[in-house]
């Protein structure tokens, strides 16, 4: 009797096991986090459900991202009170057993590659140590009195393209381009016992133009200003707490031209000064940039758009060769020309302060504009009459861009 009632007891226990819902695999909106916006997916079993020390843990929920170039699962912390059951979001049951399919349990990264590409319209105006257009003597009174002609410049606008590929993690490998070209001119008409010359003496025997002398006498002078870089690099992104900074470097090829142009009459004869010389130089470049969003941390969310002020900071080291030329014209006529040929070094610095703004299409591609105040200094870069002395190009710039 006592053996039959022990086994009523078992048969009454198994009687009483009831076989419990599994949830799936559900989804539920969550704010934006710092990497980027996605849904939850969380796998649990009904709340009657009490595990043992000695059963598995309840599935860490993981995080869906959005971004093309966040494509891989990311676990993040439960729901805040998930764990004292307060949590009523969306869920479907199925039979314990029953197999569903879910691409986000799949511990795979999934890594591609996405294009980053940026044009920009530069305003710059460039601005030198010395860039004399022609000196004027006036000799009718003593003792004479010299005075200085500089050319008068204005902004120009200069095309600077990006294009490159960009991965998941933030690596990138770009070509970037920026041209630049100016001109100006100056010139003067002479009464009597007013002399001309060369802002800046040329390299021949002769040392430039002498014009003027009597009335009527004039001096004509015109420069012209030809740059460009082309920029090979690999950079990273990073973030610190809010801000977000790249950071790299990578080949530079770099080249600027300056020719300086005179012409005019000696008491009635013809008189012309021409010189011009060039760098071409190889060398290494590295920068870095950080941007600091207002508002809205995250950039990479679909749909959503955001504004964040950014700096920029490049400094290029480049070695070449340097190239001179001048001729010299003066009454008789006599030629005298000057060629010589150097190896030359020259640095680049640039600085970019600005504001851009962030538009994520809900393609997942994120485009954006940004607006900003540009500074170059190119130091050994010369005038256009001499090689010695610095470069400086100072604006603002209008920029547009795509990273998919």
């Amino acid at each position: 009797m006592r053996t039959n009632g022990f086994v009523g007891l078992i048969i009454a226990g198994i009687c009483c096991i009831s076989v419990q819902p599994v949830y799936s695999q559900s989804d539920f909106p969550i704010e934006p986090s710092n990497e980027s916006e996605g849904v939850f997916r969380i796998s649990n079993v009904s709340d009657e459900y009490a595990p043992s020390e000695y059963d598995p843990a309840i599935d860490a929920v993981s995080f869906a991202p959005s971004s093309p170039r966040t494509s891989d699962v990311s676990p993040i912390a439960m729901p805040e009170n998930y764990a004292q059951g307060e949590y009523y979001g969306p869920v479907e049951e199925y039979t314990q057993g029953d197999w569903i399919e879910d691409p986000y349990l799949d511990d795979t990264v999934y890594e591609r590659l996405g294009i980053v590409a940026g044009a920009a319209a530069v305003f710059l105006k460039p601005g030198f140590d010395s860039d004399t257009a022609f000196l004027t003597e006036n000799q009718s009174v003593m003792p004479t009195t010299t005075t200085s002609n500089d050319f008068p410049y204005n902004y120009q606008s200069a095309p600077r393209i990006n294009l490159g590929v960009i991965d998941n993690e933030g690596l990138s490998a770009q070509v970037r381009w920026f041209q630049f070209e100016d001109n100006s001119s100056n010139g003067a008409t002479a009464p009597n016992n007013f002399i001309f010359f060369n802002g800046l003496p040329t390299k021949t025997v002769t040392g430039g133009l002498r014009a003027g002398g009597m009335a009527g006498d004039f001096v004509s002078t015109s420069s012209n200003l030809k740059l460009y870089t082309l920029d090979i690099d690999l950079s990273q992104e990073l973030n610190f707490e809010r801000w977000q900074t790249t950071f790299g470097g990578g080949y530079r090829h770099a080249s600027v031209s300056q020719t300086y142009r005179a012409m005019g009459t000696a008491s009635g004869a013809p008189v012309s000064s021409d010189a011009g010389h060039r760098f071409d130089g190889d060398g290494l470049v590295v920068f870095a940039e950080a941007r600091r969003p207002l508002g809205l941390f995250d950039r990479r969310s679909k749909g959503t758009s955001s504004v964040s002020l950014i700096s920029s900071l490049k400094y290029s080291a480049l070695w070449g060769n340097s190239k001179y030329s001048a001729e010299d014209r003066t009454p008789g006529p006599t030629v005298a020309i000057a060629q010589t040929q150097s190896k030359k070094s020259l640095s680049i610095a640039e600085i970019q302060l600005g504001a851009q703004a962030d538009f994520v299409l809900q393609t997942g591609a994120l485009v954006w504009v940004r607006v900003a105040w540009d500074g170059m200094w190119w130091n050994g870069a010369g005038s256009s009459a001499s090689e010695s002395g610095d470069l400086s190009l100072l604006g603002g710039s209008i920029s547009i861009g795509m990273d998919w």
